[in-house]
């Protein structure tokens, strides 16, 4: 099992480190072409988006890896199924275009939705091959795959902005990455396809499905809700600076809970009854991930102001309070988007789909009250700090429900992570007004060095680091 996770993440690793830089590359030369409504604009359509994607069943692949008795012509079967669901979902948000374009009173919306639409009908059909390639662990394949759709689409979505293609770049990028991995896929996997439209292939994932989709939407609504509701009551513009900040505190996330959560799965699925190994794993890897999140989250918040003027320039002035608040909270968030992955490993959805309300009455409540303030500030204060309590609550319920452990196990392994933050706000509040020249790439390269060696003296003087290595070497 620890060769088969060492590969996993190794590859993982590859492919998303990769894609963070095109995807940063990509955000830093657009942010320099459009502006803050334009990425307004995009935000509403692709939250909207990713609740199609949602419905038209990336649940699949997951259910694909944890049933352990589907057949070649199974997957033939559930192919054809999702292939129709996308299509009917794919014509019903073409037309509700029309919808956005009366609420928000912008014609644009009405071409934006028939463009996004086909990318529902090709992630609808990814999923079965995508199910297949994580059952499958050919982490390999997967990460050269999504590298290779990314290059591609950053190419052409730059292209065509300094085309002045305006916010259609974003919809070329998101639509050229999409149909470039469906096109790998269907190459890389070789579905046997049928004509068949049996139910009992379907019927033996729908458990499974059925509360994965119900979590997966209960965590869209309470993830997305903030850019909803401010797109509706504050406005494009705010919804653009919002979302730049948001979006900057998500790379990290992503990063890290792209490399471990597509590679736990798949293997812990095969001892999805062991208690004690799934447990020990999760609180392993929340102490790691503590250890990597808490110094970044600190980083960002404290250079909140030089990390939005150096990367997209004057016009994000609006972004950086939001960005600074909303960095409190990065290492809850990502230790919290971690929790998921062990539910489906011991193949409990349905009390995953309760953590999952509970968290929504939490996050959801909280971006409520922040939009009353009328100010994204409010609501980036909101959403930082009930993610920050639905982290515990979340870890918690894991503890006590799937795993059979305690709080305090949880405290235990957070300990040397908070007290490493502590030592490195006292180090880069008394050298932040040091280091401070005229070229923002200098200021954060020497705070940057100072920080990573304050945290490397730390390791080594803990033996957190020859804990790691011995770790790794098992």
């Amino acid at each position: 099992m620890k060769n088969e996770f060492k590969t996993g993440i190794f590859f993982t690793a590859l492919g998303q480190y990769g894609s963070v830089i095109i995807q940063l590359g990509l955000n830093i030369v657009l942010s320099r072409l459009l502006t803050p409504k334009d990425f307004g604009v995009f935000a509403i359509i692709q939250v909207l988006v990713l609740f199609f994607r949602i419905l038209a069943g990336q649940s699949i692949s997951p259910a694909i890896v944890q049933n352990k008795l589907l057949t070649n012509k199974d997957y033939g079967v559930i192919f054809n199924y999702s292939l129709i669901m996308g299509i009917v979902l794919a014509i019903f948000f073409g037309f509700f275009g029309n919808i956005l374009s009366k609420l928000f009173d912008n014609q644009i919306y009405v071409s934006l939705s028939w463009m996004m639409s086909f990318l529902i009908i090709a992630d609808s059909v990814n999923c079965v091959p995508n199910g297949i390639l994580a059952k499958e662990k050919r982490f390999k394949e997967v990460n050269l795959r999504f590298l290779f759709s990314l290059i591609a689409g950053a190419i052409v979505g730059i292209t065509s902005a300094f085309l002045g293609a305006g916010v259609y770049a974003l919809i070329i990028f998101e639509s050229i990455v999409t149909i470039s991995t469906l096109v790998l896929n269907l190459f890389l996997v070789k579905i046997e396809f049928t004509k068949s439209l049996d139910l009992q292939p379907v019927k033996s994932i729908f458990f499974f499905v059925k509360h994965q989709t119900l979590f997966a939407l209960i965590d869209y609504l309470y993830r997305n809700l903030d850019n909803l509701l401010i797109g509706i009551f504050l406005g494009a513009t705010n919804l653009g600076n919002y979302s730049k900040g948001y979006q900057l505190t998500a790379f990290p996330i992503s990063v890290l809970q792209s490399v471990i959560n597509p590679v736990i799965q798949p293997i812990l699925s095969e001892h999805e009854r062991d208690y004690d190994l799934i447990r020990d794993t999760y609180l392993k890897i929340t102490h790691t991930f503590a250890m990597l999140v808490v110094p970044i989250s600190l980083f960002m918040f404290l250079n909140a102001d030089k990390i939005i003027y150096f990367l997209f320039g004057n016009q994000w002035t609006q972004a950086i309070i939001p960005f600074a608040i909303l960095s409190l909270s990065i290492w809850a968030q990502m230790l919290a988007q971690t929790i998921s992955v062990f539910w489906q490993s011991r193949n409990l959805p349905h009390i995953q789909t309760r953590n999952g309300l509970l968290s929504f009455a939490i996050i959801g409540s909280a971006i409520v009250i922040g939009i009353l303030t009328q100010s994204i500030i409010g609501v980036a204060y909101a959403v930082a700090i009930s993610y920050i309590i639905n982290f515990f609550v979340s870890a918690t319920f894991l503890l006590y429900k799937g795993l059979g452990g305690k709080i305090s196990q949880l405290i235990n392994v957070l300990i040397q992570p908070f007290l490493l933050g502590v030592l490195l706000v006292a180090a880069m509040l008394i050298s932040n007004p040091v280091l401070s020249f005229s070229s923002l790439f200098l200021t954060l390269l020497a705070r940057g060095g100072l920080w990573l060696s304050c945290i490397a003296i730390f390791l080594v003087g803990t033996g957190e680091w020859s804990k790691f290595r011995m770790m790794m070497k098992k």
